[in-house]
């Protein structure tokens, strides 16, 4: 049986007439790259009640921490940034307590752009609110939400994310503006842009627990992308047993 990897979503409030209608959404990218991984898709929707995230988390054998808005700035200990567009706080206090329960059970994650700042925070790292405004060796464009652009990127050799893309040096698509600072509990950054932004971090204490800055899955066309995603399911497949 193909094992059932959760999605986070986002939690977005869309007026229609005189009202705002509490929409899930989702690039359906990450649903057809984990299909074609060899896992079932599950989206998670955002429930409140630890209790209720646990039964969500006995039905899944991985998940997979997907892009999106902005962490609040409360959870970092700093005031709002001018360029920052925040995320619903419905994603923000389910993500966390999602993440916190999942650790515990050291389910494989794959954690993607946001999700690689929330892993960050959530392991008590730091991250950038605007990575234009952090120290850097060059000048790059990290991309925008609406417009990505391509780099360069480098990854240590003796480190999880390179054995799975089987690469030191790759081109990624970008489309952040936060980044990671300083790194959380545990974790290990594996891979930055040529000017010095992190890229990547991972629990190398962990059976599977990497996250990127990138989009893997809008590159469904590039094996080494997609290797992210096989290699998810790979970790999940051996929980099973």
């Amino acid at each position: 049986m193909r094992p059932c990897i959760g999605l986070t979503c986002q939690f977005l409030l869309r007026k229609t007439d005189d009202r705002h209608i509490p929409h899930l959404a989702l690039n359906a990218a990450y649903f057809d790259a984990v299909t074609a991984a060899g896992g079932l898709p599950l989206p998670l929707p955002h429930c409140h009640q630890p209790d209720q995230i646990g039964q969500l988390l006995s039905l899944v054998d991985a998940l997979v921490f997907t892009g999106g808005r902005d962490i609040l700035p409360e959870r970092l200990g700093q005031i709002l940034h001018p360029n920052s567009e925040l995320m619903h706080p419905r994603r923000d206090s389910f993500e966390f307590e999602l993440f916190a329960q999942a650790d515990r059970l050291c389910l494989p994650i794959l954690a993607i752009c946001l999700g690689c700042q929330f892993v960050n925070v959530a392991r008590g790292g730091s991250i950038y609110q605007h990575l234009y405004d952090a120290p850097r060796d060059c000048q790059i464009d990290h991309g925008t939400a609406a417009q990505r652009s391509m780099h360069r990127v480098s990854i240590n050799p003796d480190c999880q994310l390179a054995a799975i893309m089987q690469s030191t040096q790759i081109e990624i698509n970008s489309s952040h503006h936060q980044s990671v600072d300083r790194p959380g509990r545990d974790l290990r950054i594996v891979a930055k842009a040529p000017d010095g932004i992190v890229e990547a971090i991972e629990d190398p204490k962990r059976p599977f627990l990497v996250a990127v800055q990138w989009h893997p899955e809008d590159m469904p066309d590039i094996p080494a992308q997609m290797a992210l995603f096989r290699a998810l399911i790979h970790a999940a497949r051996h929980r099973q047993r």
